[in-house]
């Protein structure tokens, strides 16, 4: 593991989002790139006081910018996506004290939680859906809706997709009626439409 794939995987590791056999080979690679752990500390400190409720730090200077970075930027690594999510929202709740920030982080240490890869028809992967046990749903993509057109949230079960809310931006939180299971993404016109018409993401 490279100590970019650590750095991908520590805000998930302060979080305890990780399997066991994950969390033992980011201490392992902690272990050999010593220069990681301050990182990996200041992450667990800021989980911590999510934990205990504390109220937030103030951002550092240039942190902002940094984390946005790290989130637009593009690799292969498995778990990439998903820890610069939780990098996201790791910023969200230390510089904001922001209601969604803490909620969705502590969601990801809960077991109840899923976690669903969002993958397009081509087999592309486009994003992740974080489901709660209340079934709130977090939609994450890693792109905004191109001009003209708005992502559309469907919720998957055992009959036709039911139509669910349409956004613009990259990050949706929403409820999954009781019979959804799942949640797909569609591209559609503004205002969205009955039934899928460019199935974007699917789950699995």
């Amino acid at each position: 593991m490279s100590p970019e794939e650590v750095r991908e995987l520590l805000p998930l590791y302060a979080l305890g989002a990780l399997s066991p056999e994950e969390r033992s080979r980011v201490e392992e690679a902690l272990a050999r790139y010593p220069e990681l752990w301050p990182e990996a500390k200041a992450l667990m400190e800021v989980a911590a006081h999510l934990a205990e409720g504390d109220p937030p730090a103030p951002v550092p200077p240039g942190l902002e910018a940094k984390v946005m970075r790290r989130i637009r930027a593009h690799r292969s690594f498995p778990w990439a996506w998903l820890g610069r999510v939780a990098a996201a929202l790791l910023l969200l709740a230390l510089g904001y004290g922001a209601f969604l920030g803490g909620t969705w982080l502590l969601a990801l240490r809960e077991p109840a939680t899923q976690v669903f890869a969002l993958v397009s028809p081509q087999g592309e992967m486009v994003g992740r859906v974080i489901l709660k046990a209340d079934r709130t749903a977090l939609v994450l993509l890693n792109r905004s809706s191109p001009k003209g057109r708005v992502f559309q949230a469907w919720g998957l079960g055992h009959g036709e997709p039911t139509p669910l809310s349409t956004f613009r931006l990259p990050l949706k939180s929403l409820r999954l009626p009781p019979e959804a299971l799942a949640v797909a993404v569609s591209l559609e016109p503004p205002g969205g439409s009955p039934k899928p018409t460019i199935l974007f993401g699917l789950p699995r």
